[in-house]
């Protein structure tokens, strides 16, 4: 087996929790997931299984994007349904006012992750450390992009709205930051993730209905920017074996802007993925062997 698995995560798992389901379920040793989500986040984690873990990062480094809902009024230990109350207000929003600090988020921001996250800070997690009762003064930022944020339901008090995001970005993070524009506090009711690149919650599977025809066949994968190869027999017989591969003496050669590559022999059969590195094709994943 060698593919990608579109799972719908319930809450209450981990992603290590479904990656040891996915290997009991097919006995099979190599699986992976493509970034974590949070036991208390539901929705889309693609499965990669077999010779398809080694494009995990390349699935880990797309957009994602959430359907949250918040409520002003009061702040929370872990900026979520699942810690201590710490602060109330009685602050009333209007929909014009709360579109406006949303805009203000979207581009490019720099963005502070809650102490709640799974980010390693001197080896530990983030999360680890909080429930520890322990505090880390200077969490490092980091440079994240939203996308779009869409308004599906606003009453004053709660707001539900959808997101899509780079990776890295913090939803419960962004709730209290959104909160803190309009001079108010909040946290983030419930969050699920709706795509994770090109994954969409539309076509995902649940666990218990999981079937080895739900698998995302290596052929079938869609990366943001990939492009297609056909080597001749010659051409692959050098490939195959390592040796120099220059990317001028292919013919329709086309450039990839993300610098991934499906390589195709002539029969149209799928060889390896792949990238360029000093003006050479390299073999990512080779799944003839």
């Amino acid at each position: 087996m060698n593919g990608i698995f579109n799972i719908l995560k319930p809450t209450g798992m981990t992603s290590h929790d479904v990656v040891y389901e996915i290997r009991k379920k097919f006995n099979i040793q190599k699986v992976g997931h493509t970034g974590t989500l949070d036991p208390n986040v539901a929705g889309v984690l693609p499965i990669a299984v077999g010779k398809a873990t080694k494009l995990t990062q390349m699935l880990i480094d797309k957009d994602k994007s959430y359907r949250c809902m918040m409520t002003f009024g009061k702040q929370i230990s872990t900026s979520d349904t699942y810690g201590e109350v710490m602060n109330i207000s009685d602050k009333i929003h209007s929909i014009s006012d709360f579109d406006k600090a949303c805009k203000s988020f979207v581009g490019e921001i720099i963005q502070v992750p809650s102490m709640y996250s799974a980010i390693k800070v001197g080896g530990r997690r983030l999360y680890k450390i909080a429930r520890k009762g322990e505090k880390i003064e200077n969490i490092p930022k980091r440079k994240i992009v939203i996308n779009s944020i869409n308004i599906i339901k606003f009453t004053g008090k709660t707001a539900i709205f959808d997101v899509s995001c780079s990776k890295g970005t913090y939803i419960r993070t962004l709730v209290e930051d959104i909160a803190k524009k309009l001079d108010d506090i909040a946290y983030m009711n419930y969050l699920i993730r709706t795509k994770s690149g090109s994954f969409d919650i539309e076509d995902s599977v649940t666990l218990s209905d999981i079937d080895e025809k739900d698998l995302i066949s290596m052929d079938d994968i869609y990366i943001d920017g990939i492009k297609n190869i056909i080597l001749d027999e010659k051409q692959l017989y050098r490939f195959i074996n390592g040796l120099d591969l220059n990317p001028q003496y292919i013919k329709n050669f086309e450039y990839s802007n993300k610098n991934i590559y499906k390589i195709y022999d002539e029969k149209n059969k799928l060889v390896s993925i792949a990238n360029v590195q000093d003006n050479k094709i390299k073999n990512i994943a080779m799944l003839n062997n």
